[in-house]
């Protein structure tokens, strides 16, 4: 007996129970409303001066993950934005700094200011050392043939540049390089203050991580580095958070929107929290709210017609590709699908119910499913009540 997937001309269940992000397989755009919204405000950010900042508010399960990964895979890297995507990093700026110095890499973060200053070392270096390249450099050094000393001349070279202005972290950035033969890593300590080792000095984080941001411009010729933070609402709600933490969490935010503020590297940072999150933040800094109250991107909920697209994407990329004439369509679900609005209203909520009514559909199950049986998955999985199940989707 053929299975559910076989009867209906689908490779596999497009649906995921999770519904915790953008699918594997084939694009998914937010709705058509939003992503207009979305460039629009990115439009505003690349011809406006004041803040690059773009906060991101909805409830849990609207598509702020999706809308994020979108930008970071679709639309930054098309406006020549090198784009980071991070998890919930944390509340102390460290945390965010390490993230982004170990989703770089030190060797590669060393080769790109080697790269770039490189040209500028003055003297016997430039000719014996910095035009061998990097990989030589370090080939000769894991050897022991050739250990010198490259930190003053390249520090004086990185100042050289324009990466840094300050002699300080233009010596940090030399010590990343001269280390990375025998540390190529960075460990979580690096980048804190007061540490053994790190390379960081204290109250230096801000304009130290404003040169990593530049070099990490400079070396990929893009016109601005971004931070797509998701999640922030983990950190955002004061009740969460003892006194240190809130505080942590207002400086972490203040130097964000100051980096993105700053005329000395071009920077976008984007922010993701619940609504409730939001007006906290609000509450706890006004003054600092008023910077990025601009821009405010509410995701709202899905209307019918955005759903039914939804499914329409999700089911045609499980299609196989000689099933052109079937892309478009909803089967096995029917042409009207009569979800409660509270399903398909919530993008992760519809996603796990259309999961779990084909994971469930058994031989006997009639395709296309009848709306009882989608009832059924409903209360089953998301017990509602009946006043809420009306307006068809179709």
């Amino acid at each position: 007996m053929p299975s559910t997937l076989q009867r209906v001309g689908l490779e596999f269940n497009p649906f995921e129970p999770s519904a915790a992000g953008p699918p594997l397989r084939g694009a998914q755009s937010p709705p058509a409303a939003l992503a207009k919204r979305t460039r629009q405000l990115l439009d505003a950010h690349q011809t406006d001066g004041g803040t690059k900042a773009l906060i991101v508010t909805g409830e849990y399960g609207t598509g702020k993950t999706c809308l994020l990964r979108w930008l970071h895979t679709d639309v930054l890297p098309n406006r020549r934005i090198r784009p980071f995507y991070f998890d919930n990093p944390g509340v102390q700026f460290y945390d965010l700094a390490n993230a982004l110095l170990r989703t770089i890499g030190r060797k590669d973060l060393a080769k790109s200011i080697w790269e770039l200053a490189g040209p500028f070392v003055s003297g016997p270096y430039n000719l014996d050392l910095f035009q061998s390249g990097f990989e030589a450099y370090v080939a000769a050094q894991s050897r022991r043939r050739r250990a010198m000393d490259i930190t003053q001349p390249l520090q004086d070279a990185i100042l050289s540049v324009g990466i840094t202005d300050d002699e300080e972290i233009a010596h940090s950035l030399s010590r990343i390089v001269a280390g990375a033969v025998r540390k190529p890593y960075f460990e979580y300590r690096d980048f804190v203050s007061r540490q053994q080792g790190s390379l960081v000095s204290e109250n230096e984080e801000a304009p130290y991580f404003r040169a990593i941001l530049k070099t990490i411009s400079m070396g990929s010729n893009a016109q601005a580095v971004a931070l797509l933070i998701d999640e922030f609402e983990e950190v955002g709600l004061q009740k969460r958070l003892t006194r240190r933490a809130a505080h942590d969490y207002l400086a972490t935010l203040k130097r964000l929107i100051n980096l993105a503020e700053s005329t000395e590297v071009e920077f976008l940072v984007v922010l993701s929290m619940t609504p409730d999150s939001y007006d906290t933040t609000v509450k706890m800094d006004p003054a600092l709210a008023k910077r990025f109250a601009n821009w405010v991107l509410s995701i709202d909920p899905l209307k019918k017609q955005e759903a039914t697209a939804l499914i329409r994407s999700r089911l045609s990329a499980a299609r196989p590709d000689s099933a052109t004439g079937e892309k478009a369509s909803l089967s096995p679900f029917p042409d009207e699908i009569s979800f409660s609005p509270v399903t398909y209203s919530n993008p992760r909520r519809l996603v796990k119910t259309c999961f779990y009514a084909i994971s469930d559909a058994t031989a006997a199950t009639p395709v296309p499913f009848p709306d009882s049986y989608l009832h059924g998955i409903e209360d089953k999985y998301y017990p509602t009540s009946p006043n809420s199940r009306s307006h068809k989707i179709g």
